[in-house]
């Protein structure tokens, strides 16, 4: 497994831990990881799990976290490496800049005590909001702020 792939997996955790994945979607997951070549006795119950039972699908994949030794990590390092996932999608025109800005603000800015270095995208979400006339300028200039905060933060 390359060193891109398990990064993505451990991105996913994050994502998981920072509230993105409701848990309907764990045992789609659960086949996408056994597929991936990632197997425990719980992921394998997952992958078949009905997604009817939330309760008994959150226990699973509790178990699954710990059977893959992939636990919680520091809140804040969470939020920041996920913030760096989507400038850098942002940058590269997979992740449009709106919806990019929108997740930093809504999962990491406040949570990471409003860092100033991420403000030029909060503003930018701002003005999206109250100038739709500016939108297309707004959106490079959204990928050019995430570019220049990629380069200093």
């Amino acid at each position: 497994m390359s060193a891109e792939e398990i990064e993505s997996v451990r991105l996913l955790f994050l994502r998981d831990q920072v509230g993105l994945i409701p848990p309907e979607q764990y045992s789609e997951i659960a086949a996408d990881l056994l597929v991936d070549g990632y197997d425990s006795p719980a992921l394998r119950e997952l992958a078949g799990y009905p997604r009817n039972d939330p309760q008994g699908t959150h226990d699973l994949w509790s178990q699954v976290r710990d059977e893959l030794d992939k636990p919680f990590e520091d809140d804040g390092l969470a939020r920041r490496m996920l913030v760096r996932r989507w400038l850098q999608q942002i940058v590269d025109g997979i992740l449009d800049p709106y919806t990019g800005a929108d997740l930093i603000l809504g999962l990491a800015w406040f949570a990471l005590g409003r860092p100033a270095v991420l403000n030029p995208l909060v503003a930018g979400r701002d003005d999206w909001e109250e100038l739709p006339e500016r939108r297309d300028m707004l959106q490079r200039e959204l990928r050019n702020d995430a570019r220049a905060i990629l380069e200093s933060w």
